[in-house]
């Protein structure tokens, strides 16, 4: 005979370890109540495994032609002269950079994070773990706009498209301001909002949705501008 109390505590265990794809879809449909989930299993590796392998995957099959105009522009943008490096070539610095992307950002995003809310804002007990965690997953909101912007930047054979505020410029950026919006996505901000959620709900609702998101949308937006600024000093 089952015991019922015993299968009321797997129900509970079960419920607070969702499965990958319980989780991706949290992230979209219910940020913070996924950071309440992540308090007590925080899974990253293989969440942040996915988004990097996806990344790759596209830059393999991204055009040879796209490659080296986008290659030539950042040349010429930056006053270099020379024959552009073989495809092979440009290919694998592609991936190197989405590896160290994926999870080099990662890891310094979740160092930040855990600098802010927990030294600065007093959630002390929230770990390092978990914020790498809630920054895996919020990864996906980015992916998502990955796949859907290179279609058309693959149509349009420009890598720059993207769907953001700089879709209001008449013009190719060449001031601060032009490379600025041109770094302000909708994807990027809807992933910063979402990733305020999910501190909430790691925090045990000790810091604010409106507290944490608005954080990390000023982080965000200081982040583009920070690139912006290099984009002047050094070419796109």
């Amino acid at each position: 005979m089952n015991n019922p109390y015993q299968e009321s505590e797997e129900v509970s265990v079960q419920a607070a370890a969702p499965n990958l794809i319980q989780r991706v879809i949290a992230v979209f449909a219910s940020p913070t109540q996924l950071g309440e989930r992540l308090r007590q299993n925080s899974p990253w590796f293989v969440t942040l495994s996915i988004v990097a392998l996806v990344s790759v995957v596209m830059m393999l099959i991204m055009p040879v032609e796209l490659i080296e105009k986008a290659a030539e522009a950042q040349m010429a943008a930056q006053g270099r002269e020379g024959p552009v490096p073989g495809t092979a070539l440009l290919r694998a610095f592609g991936i190197g950079g989405i590896l160290v992307g994926s999870f080099g950002g990662a890891a310094l995003i979740a160092g930040v994070l855990y600098l802010i809310f927990n030294v600065i804002f007093g959630q002390s007990d929230t770990t390092y773990r978990q914020h790498l965690s809630a920054v895996a997953h919020v990864f996906w909101i980015s992916l998502l706009g990955g796949l859907i912007v290179f279609p058309l930047q693959v149509s349009k054979g420009d890598l720059e498209i993207r769907l953001g505020l700089g879709l209001l410029l008449r013009d190719e950026p060449s001031s601060f301001l032009g490379y600025f919006l041109t770094n302000v996505t909708i994807f990027g901000l809807w992933a910063a909002a979402s990733l305020g959620a999910v501190e909430t709900g790691l925090s045990g609702g000790r810091v604010s949705a409106g507290k944490a998101a608005g954080t990390i949308l000023v982080l965000y937006l200081l982040f583009a501008g920070a690139v912006a600024g290099v984009k002047m000093i050094f070419g796109g």
